[in-house]
């Protein structure tokens, strides 16, 4: 391809840009798409090609092209039976003219930079996984546009008209596979790969890939065989080895011997294809930590004339900073780094740079944790460390970092449309590239659901922009680009809770500006004690956003501020550079007792005097402004207090106090941190549950034929611990897998589990499960819990047969794989519960599919990913496999095993 040099490129930006796109030439309108796969000659049309962005000052929405948007329905039904928008499974009609319609309702959102899915020609349909290719990541030809979503002209269009808005286009890439086009069964042998080799000849649009050399994949074949284009192994049993990750398929798609330097070469001259013909500006990279470390040098940096490294072939477009991220899915445990290290080693070395940058998937599971399910804000505090530390991420403001996407269940679906606000807020004003996945904006709780009329789930258009979410992102987005501090500050925790959800604070700082942003992840008020800003005496702060109606706090003595923040408020402040003269403390509080750093067993008492003496000091505790504890204040101004630990939580843990004298004063102390242990102390309840009773009530269900399952629901062992302030429930289960590799530690099971409390209004229906509570007894608060998202809770309140109630804090998670067990601990007094005494456990197991956001259906006769057994009118006209409409389901309860309530005395 002749390309112009880069000078004349931004000459041809500039004047474009200057008459509003109408800029023309000879050139400007490509030539007929060339749909065999070798790359055209096509000149440069006006902004096809421009030059780089900074990539940390970008804003990246997210669109999976078929669910976004349907310009063309002349293109959604290719005749093979792929397309179907009530199955979540098929083809629901979006493409790439979809997005170009909407784009000025995506800008509008403040994005700078669109990633779609990948738009190369998939698999439409696979009958062993009864599944299919809409999503784009199982290609049959890595050089052609999908007949559902246009052609190679319509994705130039596409890429024109972002670079007209001085926007840019990033495409998905999967260099790791190809489509289900094989597969091994019943079982493998690593001696004899031609044995039990089964081709999927009954694939939709064909039965193998069409592209050279991806179209040798026949075991059988001993000339494709030693040309050794894929590694002929079976699915990934177990992710926790290497050789499996890297060398068997994931998801059973077919995976490529990226070893082999035909393959590396073919992959290069794929990939650099879109970069020289369609302009894209940046890759996403879809399963990054399946292919080796030296593959990614190799990909990115080859000089290869031939078919250069994306770097080579994207400098020859006039891009000399080409982006792109990877997609390294895990997700590290809380105040664990272990799993955040083997993330950063794809980025290589400076010797020998790999991916240029990786997905934040380690801050994503901690956003998911603190904002959504209520754990410690200290949490957070731990991963940013991490996240800032420049000898992991040594840019790490080009860390891509998101709320969802679609792989992952949405944010909303167990979460509040208030702890998105936070999110979005935290998200924006943290460091690197904040994603917003489309429909975030439109408070989709469904990973796929469609934005359009008539796709998947939606019944009407979804492209609305006076909603309160979508003005909050662009609300976010305009305040991010106007800072400076927010793109490329550097970033200090400031403020946090080590005992749950709370105050949480940070600054942002960047030649000379300065903005603080200040949170509450709880639904009660949070005291901030003396957060010291780093700020001048006096500083005056400007609000520059804020969700709720939080105070504009002043900075006092010393650069201190302190301020009540309403449950789930956030401020985002300014520093104006310009100061008061600090207002003097109303009050003096002087604490005589040491508490920095001690550990307590037993209740203690501290003490210490307030001025003036007739002043009232309150006890706070882990900033739970709504819960103070009163001092006795003498008349000589001293004062005392209990501390009583032994109500505390059930093991050790860390907490803080701070002494308050509430209005007319409102004066605090600083907080000091301190440690509690309490061993729990009564007599366990120990409940035995039959082995093999995994069966529902009748007896009767059958697991899913897929070869992943086999007895994950089947509950051994109950035991609880009530003590003065916890409830600890742990579960042992007659079979643990890790197939999926989950990040809780378990799959195919989720637990519902229900408690009911005396004196308490509950509900009757056990929401999604077509149940009640044996005898029909009310529950008042239920757990749900699986292996990919943290436990979330609820009460009765709002809940039905259908939806769970209100939202509120959720229990701490322990699972342990070589015992089976997996435990949650319940915390009373965030569920207003006065004691355990009277109240029962219920616990049932089922499964949950979570890109579907929903329980795994029940059928009659069952399927490879459906439950069989279930009593339902049964149409084999329209019942079969696992593409059976919702009609088809059983209303039967949706429980594997119970165990029968148990009650605490």
């Amino acid at each position: 391809m002749n390309t112009p040099p880069r000078t004349a490129l931004l000459l041809l930006a500039t004047l474009a840009a200057a008459l509003g796109g109408a800029c023309s030439s000879t050139e400007s309108t490509p030539p007929a798409a060339d749909m065999s796969g070798a790359a055209p000659d096509l000149g440069p049309p006006a902004l096809l090609h421009v030059p780089s962005p900074a990539w940390e000052e970008q804003v990246v929405y997210m669109v999976m092209i078929d669910r976004f948007a349907n310009g063309d329905r002349t293109n959604d039904d290719q005749k093979k039976g792929e397309y179907d928008p009530a199955n979540t499974d098929k083809y629901s009609g979006g493409d790439l003219q979809g997005i170009i319609d909407h784009l000025d309702y995506i800008q509008g959102l403040g994005a700078t930079a669109v990633w779609i899915t990948p738009p190369v020609a998939n698999m439409w349909w696979d009958p062993l996984q009864q599944s299919g290719g809409y999503h784009g990541y199982w290609a049959r030809d890595l050089k052609k546009v999908d007949e559902h979503v246009g052609t190679l002209e319509l994705y130039q269009k596409l890429s024109i008209e972002l670079h007209k808005r001085g926007m840019y286009l990033i495409q998905d890439v999967v260099p790791n596979h190809m489509g289900n086009f094989f597969t091994y069964s019943p079982s493998y042998d690593p001696n004899d790969v031609t044995k039990n080799f089964v081709r999927n000849t009954q694939a939709a649009p064909g039965g193998k890939p069409e592209q050279s050399p991806f179209d040798q994949n026949d075991a059988t074949d001993p000339a494709q065989r030693a040309a050794a284009i894929y590694h002929f192994t079976p699915a990934i049993s177990d992710y926790n080895d290497r050789n499996q990750e890297l060398n068997y398929q994931i998801s059973d798609l077919d995976d490529i011997n990226t070893e082999n330097p035909v393959v590396r070469q073919a992959l290069r001259d794929s990939y650099g294809y879109w970069i020289k013909n369609v302009g894209v500006d940046a890759f996403r990279v879809d399963t990054a930590k399946f292919v080796p470390h030296e593959f990614w040098n190799d990909f990115f940096q080859s000089t290869d004339s031939a078919a250069p490294g994306m770097m080579a072939a994207a400098r020859a477009t006039g891009r000399n900073d080409f982006f792109a991220f990877g997609e390294v899915y895990e997700i590290p445990p809380p105040l664990d780094d272990a799993l955040e290290t083997k993330i950063a080693s794809y980025l290589g070395t400076k010797d020998k740079p790999e991916l240029p940058a990786l997905l934040g998937f380690p801050l994503y599971g901690e956003i998911g944790r603190v904002f959504a399910t209520g754990k410690p804000t200290s949490y957070m505090t731990y991963r940013l460390g991490k996240f800032t530390d420049t000898a992991r991420y040594p840019n790490y403001f080009r860390t891509p970092t998101f709320l969802d996407n679609h792989d992952v269940q949405r944010f909303l679906s167990s979460s509040t449309e208030a702890a998105l606000g936070q999110a979005l807020a935290f998200l924006f004003t943290v460091p690197g590239i904040p994603i917003v996945y489309y429909g975030t904006e439109q408070k989709f709780a469904e990973t796929r659901q469609a934005m359009f009329a008539g796709g998947w789930k939606s019944t009407s258009d979804s492209f609305g922009t006076d909603g309160a979410m979508y003005g909050r992102i662009k609300d976010l987005a305009a305040l991010r680009r106007a800072s400076k501090a927010l793109t490329h500050g550097t970033l200090k925790v400031l403020y946090d809770n080590e005992a749950g959800p709370g105050a949480f604070a940070y600054s942002r700082t960047y030649q000379g500006e300065t903005v603080l942003v200040i949170l509450n992840t709880a639904d009660e008020s949070a005291l901030v004690s003396a957060l010291d800003t780093g700020l001048a005496p006096g500083a005056i702060l400007e609000l520059a956003y804020k969700q709720g109606n939080p105070d504009l706090p002043k900075v006092g003595l010393g650069g201190r501020l302190q301020t009540v923040l309403p449950g789930r408020s956030v401020m985002v402040l300014r520093d104006t550079g310009k100061t008061e003269v600090p207002a003097t403390p109303a009050a003096t509080i002087t604490v005589d007792t040491a508490i920095e750093g001690k550990t307590y067993d037993k209740d203690v008492v501290f003490t210490g005097t307030v001025t003036p003496k007739d002043t009232k000091v309150w006890m706070i505790l882990d900033g739970l402004y709504e819960q103070p504890t009163v001092a006795t204040v003498a008349p000589d101004g001293t004062w005392s207090v209990t501390l009583a630990v032994s109500g505390f939580p059930t093991g050790t843990a860390r907490h803080a106090v701070a002494f308050y004298a509430p209005f007319p004063a409102q004066v605090s102390t600083p907080v000091q941190r301190f440690t509690t242990t309490v061993v729990f102390a009564g007599i366990p309840i120990e409940v035995d549950d039959p082995v093999g009773d995994d069966t529902g009530p009748k007896g009767k269900y059958r697991y899913p034929e897929d070869q992943t399952f086999g007895h994950q629901g089947d509950v051994t062992h109950v035991r609880l611990e009530a003590g003065p302030t916890t409830l600890g429930v742990k579960i042992t289960m007659k079979e643990w897998t890790t197939v999926w590799n989950p990040p809780n530690g378990f799959d195919h099971v989720a637990f519902n589990l229900f408690l009911s409390v005396p004196g308490k209004t509950g509900a009757v229906p056990l929401p999604r499960l077509n149940a009640t509570l044996p005898g029909g007894e009310p529950w008042m608060y239920t757990m749900f819990s699986y292996g990919w998202f943290a436990p979330s809770m609820s009460s009765a309140e709002g809940a039905s047969a259908t939806a769970f109630g209100a939202p509120v804090r959720s229990p701490s998670l322990v699972a342990d794989a070589p015992s089976r067990t997996v435990t949650y601990t319940f915390d009373r007094r965030a569920y207003g519960i006065a004691s355990w005494s009277g109240a029962k456990v219920y616990i049932t197991t089922w499964d949950f599919d979570g890109i579907k956001g929903i329980l795994r259906p029940l059928t009659a006769p069952g399927g490879q990913w459906w439950y069989g057994g279930g009593e339902a009118p049964f149409d084999p006209n329209s019942c079969f496999g696992d593409t059976m409409p919702p009609t088809c389901e059983s209303l039967d309860p949706k429980i594997l095993d119970a165990v029968p309530p148990i009650a605490i005395p």
